[in-house]
């Protein structure tokens, strides 16, 4: 529906006086007897030019028209799926249920809302295929999807287990959630392993113990073989009687080679179980022959150093140290793989032994004139004691390793860094830039820097813990930090290489829901980078399993990305030939089972009632699915109007003057039609 306003840049009183003057004007012109027409045609011609005079001297007031649209915002309904695979775990008909999802969505449209369908995948058409649940990122992403909108309400259609995410009864919520049970309640009859507990990374010639949890429902006081097989031979293996429903069996294995081990841990098909999913758990250890190590050297504590050690530690790739001066007698006697200097140029200097990759971390203490003349590499010219406050944004043409998530970087909060003008120089590269409120500056934030036999990195602030904490809000996990904290102690404990071909996993284990993906360099033989090779590549499973693929590098794309693999140890052989010469690179990398949808099939409706009540929503079971939109109907969601105005000035308004121009054409047809000359 549309409206129009007729508005005036003056005071309407001056309305009467043009008229006035315009009625003058044509009084002046029309007043003559002694004319070829009659009355009635003296006083057409008349009203003719009082309008039309009157129209131009309108145009004196700034005269507008405001049109005002009005536009119905129907009520949103989000529809959000749980299609994992746990909702057909239990023999669910998937063929029924999406008949349902589209019926409920029929009804609901037939009420005048407008439907909204999620699901956890977002794939076309509906599949219950999903290997994770996190009913609060569904529920939080849909929203936020259709933020703006007239969102009345949420429809979520669930077994109410999840394996991902918070759980969704902490979720904040402005509309009512309603409800709908999917699955079976009833405890399933089941045996299953729920985890295996191991060091991810074991040392050659250690044993390495794995812990292995199995879980039964229906199965009490009966026995069981739990078997340990390695490429289908069995390393180990134990009977079980489960006397309780939860039982926790220890085995020992020793790691004689260095490489990656695919173990499989698995019981038996027992008879009546309801899923054999999660009979099976896969177990893939890293074998190394020793720890990289790396020193922190602080002028004092600082959360920095604990958020820097638990990245690292955690990978179970290296040995940290710590020193402080204040605190700890004497400097460490070893040699170091990488030194991280936090609060450096800011006191005395500690000189470890060989030739470590260094990362430089400033903070406030920092001799910026000191740091300038012996890193060599970057100039500050401080302009005042007062620092910065910048966040970080990533260099898109950084090359020295890869970043999955760049963007996120612009989210962490902000560090203080010193102001003034900076100049970096040598064979540097910018991996973050400052960036000032929404204006990302030239000015480095962290540089990764690789010179003759020295490889460094420096960050000019401190305080990055906060970005652990920031990742773990949003994200729940941290994957972004540890990656940038990894991937820069990966850098600089690496001893340079010249070599031309480079073929390498972007990381050594991947799951079977993504695909294995790779990075390639090929180089010419003064180091120069050259594309348009072709690289012939072979992957070969643990049975000898050969697939063979061919890749071509470019400059806009040198990242090999194989197709999504069973899980298992897989071994790659890639080879290119530069000119006469043939080159060759030969690794390993592991695919991982996600198989948490199975760990657990029994419905969880009273989390889904919990969360309809906490929401003002309603709970109802699949089997009473077609009352929902019944009872959304009674909450009588109203549409919302929404009114979008633009004005139009007359005098930009060309029918404006086609008005004025018909009624002078008019009057002077008439006139010499009548016989005036």
């Amino acid at each position: 529906m549309s409206r129009s306003i007729f508005q005036l840049g003056q005071s309407s009183w001056w309305i009467l006086l043009l008229l006035l003057v315009a009625l003058g004007l044509s009084y002046f012109l029309y007043q003559k007897k002694n004319v070829p027409w009659g009355k009635n045609q003296n006083w057409l011609l008349f009203n003719l030019r009082t309008v039309a005079t009157f129209l131009i001297l309108l145009l004196l007031l700034d005269p507008s028209i405001t049109l005002i649209q009005d536009t119905e915002e129907p009520p949103v309904v989000l529809l959000a799926i749980d299609n994992s695979q746990s909702v057909l775990g239990r023999g669910a008909d998937s063929t029924a249920l999406k008949r349902s999802i589209e019926k409920l969505k029929e009804d609901l449209e037939e009420q005048g809302l407008s439907v909204r369908v999620r699901s956890i995948t977002d794939g076309e058409p509906l599949v219950f295929d999903g290997l994770e649940t996190s009913l609060s990122g569904l529920l939080s992403t849909a929203d936020q999807n259709i933020i703006g909108e007239n969102t009345v309400g949420a429809v979520l259609m669930s077994d109410g287990i999840f394996n991902r995410g918070a759980s969704p009864l902490y979720g904040n919520y402005l509309s009512p959630v309603f409800t709908i049970g999917l699955g079976d309640t009833v405890p399933a009859r089941d045996v299953s392993i729920t985890r295996a507990l191991y060091n991810k990374v074991s040392y050659q010639g250690n044993q390495t113990p794995i812990r292995i949890e199995l879980s039964q429902t229906g199965f009490q006081d009966q026995e069981f073989k739990l078997i340990l097989r390695e490429q289908e031979k069995t390393i180990a293996e134990k009977k079980v009687k489960f006397t309780r429903q939860v039982h926790e069996v220890e085995m020992l294995i020793s790691s004689s080679k260095e490489g990656l081990r695919h173990l499989v841990a698995e019981i038996p098909p027992q008879e009546g179980e309801s899923t054999l999913e999660n009979n099976r758990r896969d177990i893939f250890i890293e074998v190394i022959d020793s720890k990289q190590k790396i020193l922190l050297v602080a002028t004092a504590p600082h959360p920095d150093l604990k958020a820097i050690r638990r990245s690292l530690e955690k990978t179970g790739n290296y040995a940290t140290s710590l020193f402080i001066p204040s605190i700890h007698k004497e400097f460490p006697k070893e040699v170091f793989d990488v030194v991280i200097y936090h609060g450096a140029f800011s006191g005395e200097e500690y000189l470890p032994k060989g030739n470590p990759g260094v990362w430089y971390i400033f903070n406030r203490q920092t001799a910026i004139s000191k740091a300038s003349k012996q890193l060599g590499y970057l100039s500050i010219n401080r302009k005042s004691a007062q620092p910065d406050r910048v966040t970080g944004s990533f260099n898109p043409d950084f090359s020295k390793f890869v970043i999955d998530d760049p963007n996120f970087f612009e989210s962490f909060p902000p560090l203080e860094v010193p102001f003034g003008e900076y100049k970096v120089s040598g064979v540097s590269e910018v991996l973050l830039y400052q960036k000032l409120g929404s204006v990302v500056t030239k000015k480095p934030l962290m540089i990764i820097n690789e010179g003759e036999g020295l490889k460094s990195a420096v960050l000019l602030g401190q305080n990055i813990w906060r970005w652990k904490l920031q990742e773990a809000a949003i994200n729940e996990n941290t994957a972004q930090f540890d990656q940038l904290v990894t991937k820069t102690i990966q850098f600089l404990s690496v001893k340079n290489d010249k070599k031309q071909f480079r073929f390498e996993p972007r990381k050594s284990k991947f799951t079977n829901s993504e695909s294995p993906l790779f990075d390639v360099e090929v180089y010419n033989e003064i180091y120069e980078r050259i594309d348009g090779n072709r690289i012939d590549i072979t992957l070969n499973d643990e049975n000898g399993n050969e697939r063979s693929f061919q890749f071509v590098n470019t400059n806009a794309n040198s990242t090999f990305r194989a197709p999504s693999l069973a899980p298992g140890l897989y071994r790659y052989d890639a080879k290119v030939e530069i000119g006469p010469s043939a080159f060759r690179e030969k690794g390993e990398f592991l695919v991982e089972q996600v198989n948490l949808e199975f760990l657990d099939l029994s419905a969880n409706h009273r989390l889904l009632r919990n969360l309809s009540a906490k929401t003002e929503g309603a709970y109802l079971h699949y089997s009473e699915i077609q009352k929902l939109p019944d009872l959304i109907e009674e909450r009588d969601f109203k549409p919302v109007l929404h009114s979008e105005k633009s004005e139009v000035p007359l005098v930009k308004s060309f029918w404006y003057y086609i008005i004025i121009f018909l009624l002078f054409s008019s009057e002077w047809f008439l006139r010499r039609y009548w016989g005036a000359y």
